[in-house]
């Protein structure tokens, strides 16, 4: 997750953050100011950003000086504190009417949130080794994405729950204040940019009176969150460069990460050494956990690690390879060379300087093959699937829903900025057309959209793709001569339901392996899979074809060619065969390299492959109208033919239901 929530309360928690954080990643000298500071670390000074700056008396970009940060973030109070304190003794009102009007509201431990907004690898690889205009480009798409997350932060996220035990919820009338803090580096001292966002969870509500936030709340929505900056910092990076996003898959069997087109995987993870070294550490966490036992040697926790307990392992082995903090500043031109140095001696110089050509030259692969186009039915169908997969009991909430859109948008859209609100709309589709409402509705909370708990119309058995009839043996069928039987099948570990994982690197072979329960998100994508599946073979039964399937196809890696035409498919027999086959792109290696190397990488494209894309494209898509328009019912002749556009996004939606079509279409 690129955007990790950290509460900030009065006392240690803040200091920690003045001593260790906001100058750097420098141990901040005990006497000195925190300009000073951030100067000696070569970081730039904090800056004031959101909409509740102007009823504070700030503006936004303002420099943050320490005394309003210990006022608002250490105290909870005004951040210009004692400058209200003294004019209101001067004016002759009392010490304790003077701390009043310095003070938000009542005293509250928890008087902010740090949210770290760091772009994906690739966008800071190329923010590293790029020119100076690149660099402008890209720190400016990273501060437009934190201020449009900060935005929807203040409109759609933040209530102050008011009334007895906070049954009512009220919106910060006037946003809320934020101090920024830019970084250039990681603990490490690899290329890391990020921002420190401190947000404070002081808001003034609609009677006038100052509140504090619901900080669980806002935890809450920090995936949704999350998944909106990394949308919009690739979309806005690929829009301003010419750039494209394509999926990597970072863990086998966990959710694939967007990244910029064209950066090779090995550069990518030169610099994530630290997830090596965390990786290292969980496994042996991971052996002690499912080894561990008790006084009476039965087994203390449960006999194979589940997804949960991976997560927390995972957090452990963060804090226990943690490196310690570096004692020696320097300047961000510094580290570009340090940076560029190494990197030239581990890739070589023509991969560091031409890689920005390449990842455009990537780019123009991709854009070609994916056009712009997002499909409301299938798209809904696609988040309601995943999400209703990926929760265990089955059950979520509309910001499970709203995460999972804006992934699926960044997926299919491959780094073209979309229209505003599209997010939502697929989300009251899949609410309207696949999810149904099981909340208590005797609780008051539970009037409002966001606290509203769904489930799916299906159940587990819908989602399960058709099983293939297996094929009968041929008793007179010969093995080969080097083979005495058939080939095994492979076993797999008791209850895990998948293949064995690498054993411990002391551990020889044949000794025992760590049981791991399967992650979910491998049967949320095939249940996505089947949905989607039902959904366009329903339609396209009732008369009209879903053409824009073939773009939803073409956004997987392992899909970049239509599929061929069977023997039933309704072709002209007078239909002219072309007079030499035509080479066949080899998929099997798209699959293979998949977890190493970029789809557009592994493939090597040359420029008469890609016309042959094109062209293969452009032929799928004309065969489809025409078989559309061929088997068309009476109502629809004279409709005139809409082909996909590659500019418009919603220009597919769901049709209404009508006399041959009945509303459960596609569930």
């Amino acid at each position: 997750m690129t955007m990790d929530p950290v509460l900030i309360t009065v006392g240690q928690k803040y200091g920690y953050y003045t001593r260790h954080v906001l100058a750097g990643h420098d141990s901040r000298p005990s006497r000195g100011s925190l300009r000073e500071a951030q100067e000696e670390a070569g970081v730039p000074v904090g800056r004031w950003m959101g909409r509740g700056l102007a009823v504070l008396g700030l503006t936004v970009g303002e420099e943050v000086t320490e005394d309003q940060l210990r006022h608002l973030f250490g105290e909870g109070r005004h951040p210009h504190a004692d400058r209200i304190e003294a004019e209101q003794l001067a004016a002759g009102a009392s010490p304790k009417a003077a701390e009043r009007a310095g003070a938000l509201g009542r005293r509250v431990k928890v008087t902010g949130a740090d949210l770290t907004c760091r772009p994906q690898p690739s966008i800071y690889l190329l923010w590293a080794f790029g020119d100076e205009r690149t660099q402008r480009v890209i720190e400016a798409a990273h501060e437009w994405a934190m201020g449009r997350v900060l935005v929807w932060i203040e409109d759609e996220d933040a209530v102050i729950r008011i009334g007895a035990q906070g049954a009512y919820e009220v919106r910060p009338v006037h946003g809320l204040a934020a101090a920024r803090f830019r970084h250039y580096e990681a603990r490490s001292g690899w290329p890391l940019l990020h921002d420190h966002l401190l947000l404070s969870l002081r808001g003034l509500r609609p009677d006038g009176k100052w509140g504090a936030v619901h900080s669980t709340t806002l935890l809450r929505n920090t995936v949704a969150a999350s998944a909106l900056y990394n949308e919009l910092v690739m979309a806005k990076v690929c829009e301003d460069l010419g750039l494209a996003s394509e999926p990597r898959t970072v863990t086998p069997g966990r959710r694939p990460v967007m990244e910029i087109a064209g950066v090779p995987h090995g550069l990518i993870a030169w610099t994530a050494r630290r997830s090596d070294q965390i990786t290292a550490c969980r496994t042996g966490l991971e052996h002690q956990y499912v080894t561990a036992v008790d006084d009476q040697g039965n087994p203390k926790f449960a006999p194979a690690v589940s997804e949960r307990a991976r997560a927390r392992l995972n957090a452990m082995a963060a804090r226990q390879t943690r490196p310690p903090k570096r004692r020696t500043a320097r300047a961000l031109a510094d580290l570009r060379e340090m940076w560029r140095d190494s990197a030239v001696r581990k890739f070589g110089a023509d991969l560091i300087d031409t890689l920005l050509d390449l990842a455009r030259a990537a780019a123009a692969a991709v854009r070609a093959r994916i056009p712009a186009v997002v499909d409301l039915a299938l798209a809904a169908a696609a988040v309601a699937a995943v999400v209703f997969v990926m929760n265990r009991d089955g059950t979520f909430q509309r910001h499970h829903l709203l995460a999972e859109a804006r992934r699926h948008l960044a997926l299919v859209l491959r780094g073209r900025l979309r229209e505003p609100g599209l997010d939502h709309q697929i989300v009251d589709t899949a609410i309207a057309t696949h999810c149904l409402d099981i909340t208590d509705s005797t609780t008051l909370h539970s009037r409002t959209p966001a606290h509203r708990l769904y489930t799916t119309r299906w159940t587990e058995a819908d989602l399960r793709p058709a099983r293939r009839q297996r094929a009968i043996p041929d008793p007179g069928r010969q093995l080969p001569p080097d083979t005495d039987s058939a080939p095994a099948t492979p076993q797999l570990p008791s209850g895990t339901g998948a293949p064995a994982t690498p054993r411990l690197p002391d551990q020889a072979a044949g000794e025992w392996e760590i049981p791991r329960v399967p992650l979910r998100y491998d049967r949320a994508v095939l249940a996505a899979g089947v949905v989607r599946e039902k959904l366009r073979t329903t339609l396209t039964t009732a008369g009209r074809g879903y053409d824009v399937a073939a773009h939803q196809q073409a956004a997987m890696p392992e899909q970049l060619l239509p599929p061929p035409l069977s023997a039933g498919t309704d072709r002209d027999d007078d239909q002219e065969q072309p007079a030499e086959p035509r080479e066949a792109l080899d998929l099997t290696e798209v699959r293979v390299l998949k977890k190493s190397r970029t789809d557009v990488e592994s493939l090597d494209l040359t420029a008469e492959q890609l016309r042959r894309l094109l062209e293969e494209y452009t032929r799928a898509g004309e065969e489809a109208r025409e078989r559309t328009a061929r088997y068309a019912e009476p109502d629809d002749v004279g409709e005139p033919d809409r082909p996909v556009r590659g500019g418009d996004q919603q220009a597919h939606r769901p049709q209404q239901p009508g006399p041959h079509r009945s509303p459960g279409v596609g569930r």
